[in-house]
């Protein structure tokens, strides 16, 4: 990093960067402040009728909107024009959460249990519906091109996906999914195929092509807990299955059989995998064996050490009785080019997991001195992952660098979330009640 801004206030962690990177959206109670990205100068003030609880850009960055769930109400605003507004009032239907519409100019608005989906149209005024959705935070994906929506229904018992076309919300094809109980699904970068997935309890997950037909139905086992986490690479040519019995399984997209088997193992033997280790300064007897010189050392409270296998991984024993249970691969996230994949085993929270998949193997360890919360790859530097572990520290790992940590120079400043500047070259770090921005050191 090379700056950090000044400390803004925030509410609930509702800022965003806009999709063109110009402007950071940042909620305080009924307000939306809108920012500029580079100077951090307000350029608009928005006051809304309640506090909000959610707020997002539309695709074309000139259109936000902020929702009261309370009220069941979403108010629309335009940066181009302060003087035009849009409002929308849900009634007793309720509304629980709120999406845009590729096209920037239809707010998707999911009512209370599960009801329904109404689709309004900002130029119109006219609504469409979706029926029965089955979920109102997940299970509604769009086409990478916008034209086309597939959308997870429960009805009579039962689970479908349907197909909608996206400028006038007609149902093109809907299918009873091999399911017997969907949790997710998620369309591949490039259109070709859906992936849906069982929950926990039963392993499959399912290939369908868009209009129906299935092409692969995949189990790992029978017995024992199942899916934690799918993610499509950004070629669409490898999907990522992280699973409960600590593996994340490669999918490729000809046979739609593992490549590899990725393991988590506590005992990491494998001496040719650098491990960065986190250190406090406080703890550390030997400054010596550290990688730093001592200059660095004396600067910093924590620091990484640079250890090479055989060593031990903490984990944690998670509690059986709890439905759950904190264990298995729950994050599996690919570079923006798709070379790098990282992954965190939920029973060992401290540490990160990074892979090189031209020739599949393990890249790096890094292993924290307190449990990882966020972990984000940078849209536009394919080799740069950056996470927060929620105390005053931003960490970066660079494949040519390795492990980093940068301290906010700010006092009870604990990054509890973040979000990357679309343009790759700025982190939004957010506190429960503050906001700054970390700029990155550019080549």
């Amino acid at each position: 990093m090379a700056d950090f801004s000044e400390i803004f206030k925030q509410s609930g962690g509702l800022c965003r960067f806009s999709p063109d990177g110009a402007h950071i959206a940042v909620v305080l109670e009924h307000r939306l402040f809108v920012r500029s990205a580079e100077t951090l100068q307000i350029v608009a003030l928005f006051k809304c009728i309640d506090s909000i609880q959610d707020v997002g850009w539309s695709a074309d960055s000139e259109l936000i909107y902020c929702a009261s769930f309370r009220l069941g109400s979403v108010q629309v605003f335009s940066l181009a024009d302060d003087s035009w507004t849009a409002q929308i009032d849900e009634g007793l239907a309720g509304c629980v959460a709120v999406r845009w519409a590729p096209d920037a100019r239809h707010l998707l608005c999911f009512s209370d249990f599960q009801l329904r989906i109404t689709v309004w149209s900002l130029c119109s005024k006219d609504a469409s519906y979706i029926q029965h959705p089955k979920f109102s935070d997940r299970g509604l994906v769009f086409r990478s091109d916008g034209k086309y929506v597939a959308v997870a229904e429960r009805s009579a018992g039962k689970d479908h996906i349907c197909i909608y076309e996206c400028q006038e919300w007609t149902l093109l094809k809907r299918w009873p999914v091999a399911t017997n109980d969907l949790d997710g699904l998620a369309w591949s970068p490039d259109g070709r195929f859906i992936a849906v997935w069982e929950p926990s309890i039963e392993y499959a997950v399912l290939v369908y092509y868009p209009d129906g037909r299935l092409v692969h139905k995949y189990s790992a086992y029978d017995v024992g807990l199942g899916i934690k986490t799918v993610r499509w690479s950004p070629s669409a040519q490898f999907l990522a299955v992280g699973s409960y019995d600590q593996k994340c399984r490669l999918l490729n997209h000809y046979t739609w059989k593992p490549l590899v088997e990725l393991s988590h193992p506590a005992n990491l033997q494998f001496q040719d995998i650098p491990v960065f280790k986190e250190v406090n300064l406080s703890d550390e007897k030997d400054l010596v064996t550290t990688a730093w010189s001592a200059t660095d050392v004396v600067q910093a409270k924590l620091f990484y050490k640079v250890v090479q296998p055989p060593l031990h991984v903490p984990q944690i024993k998670p509690d059986p009785e709890r439905p759950n249970p904190r264990m298995g691969v729950g994050l599996a996230e690919f570079s923006c080019d798709g070379r790098h994949l990282v992954t965190r085993n939920d029973n060992m929270p401290n540490a990160l997991w990074i892979w090189d998949l031209t020739d599949l193997h393990q890249k790096a360890l890094i292993l924290q001195v307190t449990p990882i919360r966020s972990v984000r790859w940078s849209p536009r530097k394919p080799n740069m992952l950056a996470f927060c572990c929620g105390n005053g520290f931003v960490y970066l790992w660079q494949s040519d660098l390795g492990s980093e940590s940068f301290e906010v120079p700010a006092l009870s400043f604990n990054v509890m979330s973040f979000e990357w500047n679309p343009d790759g070259r700025s982190l939004l770090l957010m506190d429960k009640d503050k906001l700054c921005v970390a700029y990155t050191i550019e080549e």
